[in-house]
């Protein structure tokens, strides 16, 4: 449990500013954390303890895994209606993606350097309504063997 904490934070802390949104929070500080050694800077980026539609973020209590992986998603293109039964983090390398969510008719933008802190158990999709590419880094944080991807019918 503790190590699983320890990377979501270390994701969190890696990721981007907090898209615009109906939920706005202030970004930390840019200090030095006492931990680092002199030569290394760390630029906070974001810390929060909701998703984009404000759900608190649990963590599973089991062994757990990380699974990161680089999505790129072409101009026009729309992925399909899904969720995500637990936390799922995205970095913006480049591009705008937008992302729509049905249950609460919410709609998110996010842009290169933003983190994207998708919903839990929330129905929605993303697209890229953009001229290029949109590429994210996608952090998972899950049980051990569980998949955090269920596409749903339309």
């Amino acid at each position: 449990m503790r190590r699983v904490g320890l990377v979501c934070l270390a994701v969190l802390l890696c990721g981007a500013a907090f898209a615009e949104g109906p939920v706005t929070l202030q970004a930390p500080q840019a200090t030095q954390p006492p931990f680092v050694p002199a030569p290394v800077r760390v630029k906070p980026i974001i810390s929060t303890t909701i998703t984009a539609s404000g759900q608190v973020l649990l963590f599973p209590k089991e062994p757990g895994r990380v699974i990161a992986g680089e999505y790129i998603i072409a101009p026009g293109a729309v992925l399909p209606l899904h969720q995500h039964p637990y936390p799922r983090f995205a970095y913006v390398l480049q591009g705008e993606l937008e992302v729509e969510n049905r249950d609460t008719n919410q709609i998110y933008h996010y842009k290169p350097g933003e983190v994207v802190v998708e919903m839990i158990g929330q129905r929605h999709l993303g697209r890229n309504k953009g001229d290029e590419p949109v590429r994210l880094i996608v952090f998972d944080v899950t049980p051990a063997n569980v998949e955090n991807n269920v596409t749903l019918a339309q």
